[in-house]
């Protein structure tokens, strides 16, 4: 059995929740990160170096694995949209499903307390975040606890610059380019990450409708189709016809 378990994408509000939880000498602490496929090419450096304090700290890491963005798009034979709704399925399915596959395995009494580092101030979503859910449906109906909810982000670094791990400027890239992702985050978009999504938008093809299968939304991009033409739009177009600036999904924090 395990009586806690962080969800972390190692983030900086899941580096301060292991923090807090090691400063409250929390017994039998596990630490699982779900690899989504689709993170910067720097952030597995990240991740190792974070599940190697985390082991230093007396807590037990694990890693989680998914199918990939890649496999998910020729599966779902769609990218997912951003914005939430049943479009945006990649946190459902690159997160989510493989978590609560794993937590079935290793928990299948449903006895874990399960943490993760959401905060009220980080999102409109997230402003009644609870503190904690007795039997929460996104984690198998286990025990849900948030306890960095009322934590301002001056409270967070605060925890955060007490580890080894960077403080980030930004949120997770566990996840990068997020189908969220804001113009000004495409117009600052590297290499490897466009590289990426252009192999997959070349190998997705076209749908049904004649359209190719591309992904952010020409709709939003000011008719821009396909990554290159996307960046390029960024480049040119400051107004964000899209203003969620992340994943909500509320699954392990930032």
């Amino acid at each position: 059995m395990m009586e806690h378990l962080i969800f972390a994408s190692y983030g900086n509000d899941s580096i301060a929740l292991i923090q807090w939880a090691h400063e409250r000498n929390l017994p039998d602490v596990h630490v699982a990160y779900t690899d989504t496929g689709w993170a910067a090419d720097w952030w597995p450096s990240r991740v190792a170096q974070a599940e190697a304090w985390v082991l230093s700290i007396g807590f037990v890491p694990h890693r989680i694995t998914s199918e990939g963005m890649e496999a998910l798009v020729a599966r779902k034979k769609a990218w997912p949209r951003g914005g939430g709704g049943k479009f945006q399925f990649c946190t459902e399915a690159l997160k989510k499903e493989p978590a609560r596959a794993w937590l079935a395995l290793h928990d299948p009494e449903g006895e874990t307390t399960c943490l993760t580092g959401v905060r009220r101030e980080e999102s409109e979503n997230r402003r009644d975040a609870p503190e904690h859910v007795i039997a929460s449906e996104q984690h198998g109906g286990r025990e849900l606890w948030q306890p960095l909810v009322r934590h301002t982000e001056a409270e967070r670094d605060a925890l955060v610059l007490k580890t080894p791990i960077p403080l980030l400027p930004f949120r997770s890239k566990e996840c990068y380019p997020c189908v969220n992702a804001r113009k000004s985050e495409l117009r600052m978009l590297d290499g490897e990450a466009r590289d990426r999504v252009y192999t997959i938008e070349a190998r997705s093809g076209i749908n049904s409708k004649g359209n190719a299968r591309v992904m952010f939304s020409p709709s939003r991009h000011g008719g821009a189709v396909g990554i290159d033409a996307v960046i390029e739009d960024a480049k040119h177009n400051i107004d964000d016809l899209f203003l969620t600036s992340g994943c909500s999904s509320g699954w392990c924090g930032g």
